[in-house]
């Protein structure tokens, strides 16, 4: 982001003369302060930059500057979260202008609550999809690496605890399976006990 030095006596016209849609956005006194906290909360979500708020430039009605309620700015800033600006006051020919300075959002700016862009230098709400990557860019890589060793250490820890409720189940199973068969396994000797003395009696065996 180049820099603008307001220490140059006529910094302001330069600004006028150079504007653009980037980085360097020129703004009348009769935005709303919701209009330009958009303004501000777009350009910090892309790249930061200047915005020169009193200041005009139409095709064929010429350019210029025009006093700015002090009430516009506060309100504006009252508006935006998550990113830093830098305000300044200035009065060229005779005019009270401010000038913002926009810093690059760290992770993601909002206005009231709403994450906004520049495009074709107009502020648009932020796409689902930017948004969500751009908050994925926010969070510490080295934490999202140690949430998911942690997920899949879980994960391991619950594939064996599942094998492990598998064999024992298993094991119950067969269990209650001879638990069942042993009376019948009892009975049975029993009666084949009966049943092989009194034939040894008949054939006189023993």
């Amino acid at each position: 982001m180049p820099l603008v030095d307001t220490s140059q006596q006529d910094w302001a016209s330069d600004f006028l003369t150079n504007s653009d849609d980037n980085v360097r956005l020129i703004l009348p006194s009769t935005i709303t302060s919701k209009a330009l906290s958009e303004y501000i909360v777009g350009l910090s979500n892309v790249n930061g930059g200047y915005i020169l708020v009193g200041a005009y430039s139409n095709e064929g009605y010429g350019s210029g500057f025009q006093s700015v309620n002090p009430a516009l700015i506060n309100d504006a800033k009252a508006c935006i979260q998550g990113v830093d600006v830098e305000i300044q006051e200035h009065h060229p020919r005779f005019k009270q202008v401010y000038l913002i300075k926009v810093s690059k959002a760290d992770s993601i700016a909002f206005s009231e609550g709403s994450p906004f862009i520049m495009k074709n230098g107009k502020p648009v709400l932020m796409s689902e999809n930017v948004l969500i990557n751009r908050l994925g860019l926010g969070v510490d890589s080295s934490l999202i690496n140690m949430i998911s060793d942690q997920i899949t250490k879980q994960s391991a820890k619950v594939d064996v605890q599942s094998q492990e409720i598998s064999r024992l189940t298993g094991e119950l199973k067969e269990k209650a399976k001879l638990k069942y068969q042993i009376p019948s396994l009892l009975i049975g000797g029993f009666v084949g006990w009966i049943l092989s003395t009194a034939l040894n009696k008949l054939m006189g065996i023993g």
